[in-house]
């Protein structure tokens, strides 16, 4: 038998219906019907109870939205229909030169860090061969200070993933990256001038690596050794490199062959690890599309991706081409190649944004 209240509960939930804004009100009518169906009062309560709740609940949500979506047009922010992509405002693409200012102290963080760490690799395995061969604390230190061209050409292009990818992922989070999204050619205009930006230091390194690595590492050998060396495939610019693979070609033999190979590796390491910087740039840029609350995470676990694959890849591939096992171009290529496929299918394949229905799921425990 139904058991009756002071107040009808279908009445009650009706009134708290009627306050509730007008895409509820349906929803409002067969949680009345549904109330109604019921016979045993303790289901009517439990029922009545939860559907409230869930009511004022969806009538907050979407208050407190509205509220959020004034303060933001009061103090010149936008904000999507369904929130930013961190659940919040999104905020305007910045110009491009605060993008790019943005960029300058991870990237100079990030660069004196990588280079510390591998610096100081090196200054263990060799600050004691010279130590022990009585050298000054002058040549120690001019040691040092010429091994640091081949450690930037290692450093520089995992420090412009690091930057994009941190800057991009701090977009994705202040809703940048969502009002890019929205607006015609406003992802062109986010990624471009860092992208812009890349490229000029990938021929900064291309220029580093064609001439300054060559001559510090010819003083580097001079150094360590104490004495003069014959010119070899680290001690050699790129025109340097080219003429003397052509003319061990010319040349018979087996062995010829494989000096040959050793100078085209070479060549096409250092083209490789200057256009890196573009490429990881690319990585870092469609990651963070892809992944636009991934957060310090993102950056962590996609790093250790983007270095295991290139670097790895890169030692390996001279390897096989030092066996003649694949081609030099090949096998130098072969880390940036795959990389930019890896960008090629996060572009292809963006994450897809849940629309937002204007309403939730009701759970009523009855």
């Amino acid at each position: 038998m139904r058991r009756s209240f002071p107040l009808a509960l279908s009445s009650v939930l009706a009134r708290v219906g009627r306050v509730s804004p007008a895409r509820y009100r349906d929803l409002v009518r067969g949680m009345v019907a549904e109330l109604d169906s019921l016979a045993d009062g303790g289901d009517r309560l439990r029922f009545a109870l939860g559907a409230t709740v869930a009511i004022a609940r969806l009538t907050l949500r979407d208050w407190s939205r509205a509220t959020v979506d004034a303060a933001c047009r009061l103090i010149g922010m936008r904000t999507p229909k369904g929130g930013g992509e961190s659940g919040g405002p999104s905020m305007p693409i910045p110009p491009m030169w605060q993008l790019l200012r943005r960029h300058i102290t991870p990237f100079g963080v990030s660069s004196v860090v990588l280079t510390l760490l591998l610096m100081s690799s090196h200054a263990a395995r060799q600050v004691p061969r010279l130590i022990e061969r009585g050298a000054s604390v002058g040549t120690i230190v001019e040691a040092l200070l010429l091994a640091v061209p081949f450690t930037l050409a290692l450093t520089i292009p995992m420090a412009v993933f690091f930057t994009v990818s941190w800057v991009f992922t701090r977009l994705g989070t202040e809703g940048v990256l969502a009002s890019a999204r929205r607006e015609k050619h406003g992802v062109r205009r986010l990624v471009g001038p860092v992208l812009a930006a890349a490229a000029v230091v990938a021929m900064l390194m291309l220029v580093s690596n064609a001439q300054l690595l060559p001559r510090s590492n010819a003083r580097l050998v001079e150094v360590l050794s104490g004495a003069a060396r014959a010119p070899s495939d680290r001690t050699m610019t790129l025109g340097e490199l080219r003429a003397a693979a052509e003319s061990a070609r010319s040349e018979a033999g087996s062995g010829v062959t494989a000096r040959a190979v050793a100078y085209e590796v070479e060549v096409h390491k250092r083209l490789a690890l200057a256009t890196a910087s573009l490429v990881l740039a690319l990585f870092a840029v469609a990651t963070a599309l892809r992944f636009p609350r991934g957060g310090t995470a993102l950056v962590v676990l996609a790093g250790g991706f983007a270095f295991t694959t290139h670097y790895v890849s890169l030692l390996a591939g001279e390897m096989l081409a030092d066996r003649q096992i694949v081609s030099p171009s090949v096998a130098m290529w072969l880390a940036n190649a795959f990389l930019v496929a890896v960008v090629l299918l996060l572009v292809w394949r963006p994450g897809q944004e849940k629309p937002d229905s204007g309403s939730e799921a009701l759970v009523i425990q009855g």
